[in-house]
């Protein structure tokens, strides 16, 4: 969240405490308004209503970082990115080895918190409904503050359907003498839904702000978030005749194929980047080094490539927030495991001459050297191999078995290095760290996406295509290619920049459901591969392909299950399969 925002928390955090005193409840839905502060209290004044508005924000925006024990920002204590083919984690007790095993279940998913978006609905529709009484705040501001808490319930609407399918869609402010124990609407009305709040919010929100106030939302993140929903309701997943599992087809998705949605979504994203052409929002290429571009688009705030980002997470607690302990590799400013990065996922990457990577079963250090720094320099920046610099401090290290049986320092890990993606900017003195929830990249793959479906070949999404593989620095492709001359050969080209472009950034988990290719082979199914290094007696080392874990996967956890405590209230249909 932006800087301006958390000074106002940090002044006013009394008075947000005192909202969520009347946000939760054991019912999702809502609870009737406490008596402690009134709504008159609140919407008083500027100061007091501009509080519940930054309040409303910190329970809306989506953060992928663990941070804490108690709440699930990505998995329990890990990334989502270790429980899809993209990491894995060495320790078996964070919740993405549940995901990986197979033994999550209705009464147990440590992955999500299905009230917690809920409450934060809640709170953008009691800003919504109250505004209006709040007499220092002229009415066109209002009306841009209304837009904002419109778009952050779409965000956490979005954050619901991408994991439940139809959700119960609240269209006020909830109390204990109306119903509150409202049914799932279907899962076309949730997408109309956000869709409608975002053209709405998008026709009165301005284009920026001031610096004081970056990180607000404006027209272009309602933009985004639109093309985001409708390119995932176009979909495999949802956009079919034949459903992953038969019965709730109008909960799951539409019950039925219609290409048209393609085309929507196309479109959608093709005004996200009309938008950015006209307002300064482009991709970073300011640095010669493509590998640098990359990381100032991912970890610094303010550059021109990001739409919105999640600004709340620090860097040290001892025990909250604890991104560090959960998220550093093995002794490295106090990290407890790291998230190794899959040779499954690091195999989507390319050479720097646009080439496939290949591993045999065995070879010596210096090939494994070799290989490892012909990679591309999204790779470089995004993942620490043995022999590579974490950064000046830490400096060069190396990962291997000892002849005697015991692991170097910082091994062992499941993978073939450690993610070090979004850390660099860490240090023995702290850190701030930001989740992107949109930055421009994503548009650019989202219509080539989209448009490949609806045009098969279209130049224009080669176009789109190229604008990522150009800015990485590797080769760009053409439809003569043989390689990418069919519909189909360009889809899996796309999938496969995708993977890269958008690594451990909360995509692939959802992108592989949506694609319902979850179930194939080393997906997230079967088995998962590392590189290991060993020690010879000779002091040499070599290197080893070897499978780590095999990860389960059945086709109902293509949507998680609605929380069994919820079915149990009676009002609520499960998802198929649970």
């Amino acid at each position: 969240m932006m800087k301006a925002i958390k000074r106002t928390i940090i002044y006013l955090g009394l008075i947000a405490a005192c909202l969520l005193s009347y946000s939760c409840n054991d019912e999702f839905l809502g609870k009737p308004e406490s008596n402690d502060v009134s709504i008159e209290d609140i919407f008083s004044n500027r100061v007091q209503a501009e509080s519940f508005l930054w309040e409303t924000y910190n329970s809306c925006m989506p953060l992928g970082f663990p941070i804490d024990w108690g709440k699930h920002n990505g998995m329990y204590a890990s990334m989502l990115m270790a429980a899809s083919d993209e990491g894995d984690v060495y320790d078996t007790w964070p919740s993405s080895n549940d995901h990986n095993t197979g033994v999550w279940s209705t009464a147990d998913n440590r992955e999500d918190d299905f009230g917690t978006h809920f409450k934060g609905i809640r709170n953008t529709w009691i800003f919504i409904e109250n505004v209006d009484m709040v007499p220092d705040i002229a009415e066109n501001e209002k009306q841009q503050m209304k837009a904002e808490a419109m778009v952050l319930m779409g965000l956490q609407y979005h954050e619901l359907m991408k994991r439940y399918g139809a959700v119960p869609l609240v269209s006020e402010v909830l109390s204990a003498s109306g119903d509150i124990m409202l049914p799932r609407n279907t899962y076309e009305e949730c997408v109309e839904f956000i869709v409608g709040n975002c053209d709405q919010a998008a026709a009165v929100l301005p284009d920026s702000y001031p610096s004081e106030f970056m990180g607000r939302i404006t027209k272009g993140v309602a933009l985004a978030l639109k093309a985001r929903v409708l390119l995932y309701a176009a979909s495999p997943l949802h956009n079919t005749d034949a459903p992953y599992l038969p019965g709730k087809e109008t909960l799951t998705g539409y019950g039925n194929y219609d290409g048209q949605r393609w085309q929507r979504a196309a479109e959608a994203n093709k005004a996200v980047l009309d938008w950015a052409a006209e307002n300064g929002a482009h991709l970073v290429r300011a640095s010669q080094d493509p590998a640098a571009n990359y990381r100032e688009a991912v970890e610094v705030q303010g550059n021109p490539e990001m739409l919105l980002a999640n600004q709340s997470n620090g860097w040290w607690g001892a025990w909250s927030p604890m991104f560090q302990q959960f998220v550093m590799p093995r002794g490295i400013y106090g990290g407890w495991y790291g998230h190794g990065v899959t040779l499954n996922h690091a195999n989507q990457y390319h050479t720097l001459s646009g080439e496939d990577q290949v591993w045999e079963d065995q070879g010596s250090y210096a090939e494994f050297a070799s290989k490892m720094q012909a990679m591309e320099p999204r790779f470089q920046y995004s993942v620490f191999y043995s022999g590579s610099k974490w950064n000046d401090e830490i400096g060069t290290r190396e990962f291997y078995r000892r002849t005697d049986g015991t692991w170097s320092d910082g091994a062992p890990l499941n993978g073939v290095g450690y993610m070090k993606k979004y850390m660099g900017r860490g240090n023995w003195g702290g850190g701030q760290f930001h989740w992107m929830v949109f930055r421009l990249a994503e548009f650019y793959l989202n219509y080539a996406e989209a448009l490949n479906e609806t045009s098969p070949l279209d130049p224009m999404a080669i176009e789109a295509l190229n604008e990522i593989k150009e800015r990485a620095g590797i080769p760009v492709i053409d439809a003569a290619d043989v390689r990418y001359n069919t519909q189909a050969k360009l889809r899996e080209e796309i999938k496969r920049e995708r993977a890269i472009e958008l690594a451990f950034e909360e995509h692939r988990f959802f992108d592989v459901r949506r694609w319902r290719i979850a179930g194939q082979e080393g997906i997230m199914s079967g088995q998962m591969w590392g590189l290991n290094l060993y020690e010879q007696e000779d002091g040499n080392l070599v290197y080893r392909r070897e499978t780590f874990e095999s990860r389960v996967w059945e086709d109902r956890m293509y949507l998680y299950p609605i929380p069994q405590s919820e079915i149990d209230k009676g009002y609520l249909q499960q998802n198929p399969g649970w």
